[in-house]
């Protein structure tokens, strides 16, 4: 018996059996590849998991300290605190600062404030994180960072000093008298349990905060064993409770000096727990896949005849250019609908070899519109910039003209009053500078999709109320009459408070700058039911109406407001806050009589309450 020759083998024995090694061989290491990569991926997620809670919960705590730093700069500012405090006049400090401390609560952030003098003594305190607040007698703070600010000390950082404590976060500025001596200092402080509430927002994610020795000052989530952390931070998988979690360790600053060490923790049932299942689906499918593909492979090797022979020579015919040769279609299987599918790409070639000058023709053409638009796009970016600079400029120019008066001494001795109109102006114009670069910063959020929006119910009333009281001295300061008419019957708006009350501010400042002194604005508040509706009418200049009809766009402002600061983003932003709310913003207008402009937002109907809890 001779043993048959490989060229002999039936054609189909020849493709099908090296086809069935190198799939076999293939889609087992595959599957090998594809679980090791999902489990791979899966502790990369939650390396990035890790990083991205940690990073969170240390820009949680500089924001705190920033919030903080906000109310000091506002006490220490106040007038008649430093008069207040030279004479221990605790009863005065109370009436000057219990307002502040109580304006700056909002849901998730209670302070304590308190005034020491240069030796630490409390002579006022306030804890505005009970309700109602509560005065308190302590008799003096120790920390040393806090008796630096109540010295009128200062070092590299400025004379604002912070310190973390095993219960609180510390900020504390000077307050100093006329010839700039300190006399003791505003302290505000928050508790670290409420900050390490806020830091463990995530589900499945441990927050704890150590004391640089490893005592355990605060967590949120569950306890965590200490590691001490280099400067990079420590990741290590720990066992807590019987529970294997994820870990990363990592040292928290307190105005840029190292004062506790944050860990961070994910269980790893979390990030693994779905693998194994998926692995076993994957190595099934995989196994399906290379069956169906042996069937395959033993069908097209059956259906391999003779006609492939004619299709090589038509092939090598049209190779050589003769485009008119054409396969023959005799069969109606494969290698049939293979031989149509090449006669009509030989068709094709021929037609394309036909018509190749005006095909040419035709992409000059739409290169050059092409062109046309990266100019208008590049002109469009030049203005943009153009503009964008002059608005930067103009608030610079300011803050640094006013900032020469009070230093340079060919200006003179500044009177208190002057030195406090010049400060004032450099105020006014870093916040005009601080609203530009908000207004970019959100529109770029917005481009990115990155902004977030929390809809709760909110009663609309207690906002324009509160926008009201804001802005109407304003109003006032240029004799215009401001008046609000809510609905009795207005129900409770399902809408990101902090986003309403943005766009509200933006639409009554804008009433407020565009009407003329003697003026009236009116905001209403009407119930549609299923919707509340807000308008703002003034009876300022008003629009044209093709200014109307684009200034919700980005950088468009009406011919009234041309030569008014802004950047002609605040529209477009309302717009885009509204609508990622489920709302409507427009406008009607009459040049010369005034504008309205109406906000449309969902109301907190039921369904609408059940969805978003």
């Amino acid at each position: 018996m001779t043993r048959p020759r490989y060229r002999n083998l039936p054609i189909y024995a020849k493709i099908l059996v090296p086809f069935a090694v190198l799939i076999i061989a293939w889609g087992g290491f595959g599957t090998a590849i594809l679980v090791h990569g999902a489990t791979s991926e899966a502790r990369s997620r939650a390396t990035a998991q890790l990083a991205s809670a940690f990073d969170g919960a240390r820009a949680t705590l500089a924001n705190e300290e920033q919030n903080l730093l906000q109310v000091v700069q506002l006490g220490s500012n106040t007038q008649g605190v430093a008069a207040a405090l030279a004479r221990g006049d605790g009863t005065l400090l109370r009436q000057l600062l219990e307002p502040i401390a109580l304006n700056s609560e909002r849901s998730d952030f209670r302070v304590t404030v308190r005034v020491i003098d240069r030796a630490g003594t409390v002579l006022f305190g306030l804890d505005t994180s009970v309700v109602p607040p509560k005065i308190l007698h302590e008799p003096a703070l120790t920390l040393a960072p806090i008796l630096l600010a109540a010295r009128g000390k200062t070092d590299a950082l400025g004379d604002k000093f912070a310190a973390l404590s095993p219960t609180d976060l510390f900020v504390a500025g000077p307050v100093r008298d006329a010839k700039g001596h300190g006399l003791g200092a505003v302290v505000v402080s928050e508790n670290l349990a409420a900050i390490a509430a806020r830091m463990g927002q995530a589900p499945d994610v441990r927050v704890v905060i150590f004391s640089l020795e490893g005592t355990q000052l605060t967590a949120n989530g569950g306890p965590l064993p200490f590691r001490n952390a280099t400067t990079n931070g420590v990741q290590v998988r720990v066992r807590v409770l019987g529970r294997t979690m994820e870990t990363l360790y990592g040292p928290l600053d307190v105005r840029g000096e190292r004062a506790a060490i944050l860990g961070v923790g994910l269980t790893s049932q979390a990030v693994l727990g779905g693998i194994q299942g998926k692995s076993v689906l994957l190595t099934l499918l995989v196994g399906i896949a290379v069956l169906v593909a042996l069937g395959i492979g033993l069908l097209t090797a059956r259906a391999i005849t003779k006609p492939v022979g004619a299709l090589v020579g038509a092939t090598r015919a049209l190779a050589h250019g003769e485009l008119h040769v054409r396969a023959p279609e005799g069969a109606k299987d494969e290698i049939g609908a293979l031989a149509v599918s090449f006669n009509a790409m030989a068709n094709e070639l021929e037609t394309q070899h036909r018509t190749l000058e005006k095909q040419v023709e035709e992409r000059t053409a739409a290169l050059r519109t092409a062109n046309a638009q990266l100019v208008r796009a590049s002109s469009a970016k030049t203005a943009f910039i153009a503009m964008m600079s002059h608005e930067l400029r103009t608030p610079l120019n300011g803050i640094i003209g006013f900032a020469d008066m009070l230093s340079d001494p060919m200006f003179g001795d500044h009177t208190p009053e002057e030195t406090r109109d010049l400060a004032s102006n450099i105020i006014a114009s870093g916040r005009h500078l601080l609203g530009l670069i908000n207004d970019l910063l959100d529109m770029a959020k917005i481009e990115a999709g990155k902004i977030e929006i929390r809809p709760v119910p909110t009663e609309v009333g207690g906002l324009v109320l509160e926008v009201e009281n804001v802005l109407g001295a304003l109003a006032r300061a240029k004799n215009i009459e401001m008046t609000t008419d809510v609905d009795s019957d207005v129900p409770l708006a399902m809408a990101d408070p902090a986003r309403l009350r943005q766009v509200l501010f933006n639409l009554v400042s804008n009433a407020i700058k565009f009407t003329q002194e003697g003026g009236r604005i009116t905001v209403d508040v009407v119930n549609l039911e299923q919707s509340v509706t807000i308008s703002v009418s003034d009876t300022g200049p008003g629009l044209l109406p093709e200014e109307a009809e684009r200034i919700f766009q980005p950088y468009e402002r009406g011919s009234a407001g041309a030569d008014d600061e802004g950047a002609g983003l605040g529209l477009s932003l309302a717009r885009s806050l509204i609508e990622m709310q489920g709302g409507r913003i427009w406008v009607k207008s009459t040049p010369g009589k005034g504008s309205t402009f109406t906000v449309l937002i969902p109301s907190a109907t039921i369904e609408r309450l059940e969805v978003a809890g």
